[in-house]
């Protein structure tokens, strides 16, 4: 029975303990949250190195477009979307004289398209947006290869903002 009295004391304590620590976390400050990207792999699963550069996406009244910037400067893909018209338009870095059959691959997915000489990165061709093989390339996971005759094989990450530009062309 002696120890009735120390009961309502250890209660009272241990409320007060509790009172301290709601007011140590209310004083203490929340992190703040920082936004990071993800970085961009430079090699594909099978060890073959990716083109170094990254993926620019614009969009405007007019439409949506994606270029891949290589490191030095210059677009080594870029895909265009006009809203109006609704065309979709694939350039690649090089040169020919005339048409060539180039073939995109991704995974087993694979597609020919034949590039004409002109378009923002040399070679141009006008595609079909609701191919599977195009809806691809907005997978991050994605590996995107592009390759033809005379020019050496283009491997690219897949970037999911390439999606808005097939959206701007839906």
């Amino acid at each position: 029975m002696r120890f009735r009295p120390a009961l309502p004391l250890l209660s009272a304590a241990a409320a007060l303990a509790a009172c301290s620590q709601a007011e140590d976390d209310a004083a203490a400050p929340a992190p703040t949250p920082t936004l990071t990207t993800q970085a961009l792999p430079t090699t594909a699963p099978d060890g073959t190195p990716l083109a170094i550069g990254e993926w620019l996406v614009e969009e405007s009244a007019g439409g949506a477009s994606a270029a891949f910037r290589e490191q030095g400067g210059a677009n080594a893909l870029v895909l265009v979307c006009d809203r109006a018209s609704r065309a979709l338009n694939l350039s690649r870095a090089g040169s020919a004289a005339e048409p060539q059959r180039f073939r995109i691959t991704i995974g087993t997915q694979k597609a020919d398209v034949m590039l004409a000489p002109g378009g923002t990165a040399g070679l141009t061709a006008a595609v079909d947006g609701t191919q599977p093989i195009f809806a691809a390339f907005a997978d991050p996971a994605a590996v995107i290869e592009v390759s033809g005759p005379g020019a050496p094989v283009l491997r690219l990450p897949g970037h999911p903002g390439i999606s808005r530009v097939f959206a701007a062309c839906g």
